[in-house]
């Protein structure tokens, strides 16, 4: 499918600037032919306004009180790098309007599902991708007995103030009350765990400025693979699931993974709906911190811990055990997320 550039977007306002059409049959003109790539009116009235002042460059320029533009590629990548960012962190980061940055993930097509930014449309190929995985896990063997050993990894954000704002009811002629604005910046710590039916296998929170690389990642599997050696799963064939976050894919960490002899499971493009720490573990973390907050690393990590030895008996396992569930939904529901 074609995905306009802001430079080609530009290209055709000229022309239909040019062409003496308004502001408005303009915005109706472009949603008609860009659809969901359309600029917004605001974009569409910025550049007319430029044009009539005889300026015809393309180049975007930092004219106080004018919105900056926002270069969706630099946008994607931020996206593939991180995906759990905050559309409003995202708007810190590129220096632009929050609008903007909402307006630029409507241009990549993209939605939060399960705390994470995924297209809002699948290729055809992605789609198939899921189903095809799906019928594999299904059929890999009678039963379900193989999913108790089972290893699932992926990370989170694990915030030191859990304290969100939330719509207040008042009464008529009342104020709400006093609530601190969140912080653009806000303080957190990126969590690594991996877990099976009996609760975490292993887990680490990442130095600060740390992000995950194909050599970190490597250097925590072997982490992993020598707590897995200590635990009731040494000995046994381990079943490995990850999604496919560039790291969890790199060429050293497939030969990495192929040296222990796990089954590796494949696991299709955007679909955090079939990760267990996605669709069971985080979500569970989230409302378990909610209104909390930390002061430090190791209050963090003393939280975590506690977390962890509390969830009520067959958490765990009820939360792995799904996945057969989500992979007969996403068959007999035309590869339709959960």
């Amino acid at each position: 499918m074609f995905v306009p550039t802001a430079i080609h977007i530009r290209h055709v306002l000229i022309y239909i600037f040019l062409s003496h059409t308004t502001m408005k049959d303009s915005e109706t003109f472009l949603k008609n032919v860009y659809n969901t790539h359309a600029p917004h009116y605001n974009t569409i009235r910025n550049w007319f306004h430029r044009f009539e002042k005889d300026d015809f460059s393309l180049d975007e320029k930092d004219h106080s009180g004018r919105p900056r533009e926002l270069d969706l590629d630099k946008l994607k990548h931020a996206l593939q790098s991180d995906p759990f960012q905050s559309s409003r962190e995202l708007a810190v980061t590129f220096g632009v309007h929050h609008s903007t940055v909402l307006e630029g993930l409507k241009s990549l097509g993209m939605r939060k599902l399960f705390g994470r930014f995924i297209p809002h449309h699948l290729t055809q190929a992605n789609l198939d991708r899921r189903v095809d995985d799906s019928i594999t896990l299904l059929t890999l063997h009678a039963g379900d007995r193989w999913l108790d050993r089972l290893i699932t990894g992926d990370e989170k954000w694990v915030f030191y103030d859990n304290h969100h704002r939330k719509s207040q009811w008042v009464g008529e002629g009342e104020s709400p009350q006093d609530v601190p604005k969140p912080d653009l910046h806000p303080k957190k710590v990126m969590l690594s765990v991996w877990w099976g039916v009996d609760g975490p296998i292993y887990w680490e929170l990442l130095p600060e400025g740390k992000t995950i690389t194909g050599d970190l990642y490597t250097t925590q599997l072997r982490n992993l693979k020598k707590a897995v050696d200590r635990s009731a799963l040494k000995d046994k064939k381990v079943y490995y699931q990850h999604d496919n976050a560039r790291p969890h894919v790199s060429k050293q960490v497939k030969q990495e993974l192929m040296g222990y002899g796990w089954n590796v499971l494949p696991h299709p493009p955007y679909s955090p709906d079939l990760a267990p720490s996605d669709y069971w573990l985080f979500g569970d973390m989230t409302r378990a911190f909610e209104g909390r907050s930390f002061n430090s690393r190791g209050a963090v990590e003393a939280a975590l811990k506690q977390y962890f030895a509390s969830r009520p008996a067959g958490f765990y396992r009820n939360g792995i055990h799904k996945l057969r569930e989500r992979w007969r939904h996403v068959v007999d529901n035309d590869r339709q997320y959960n």
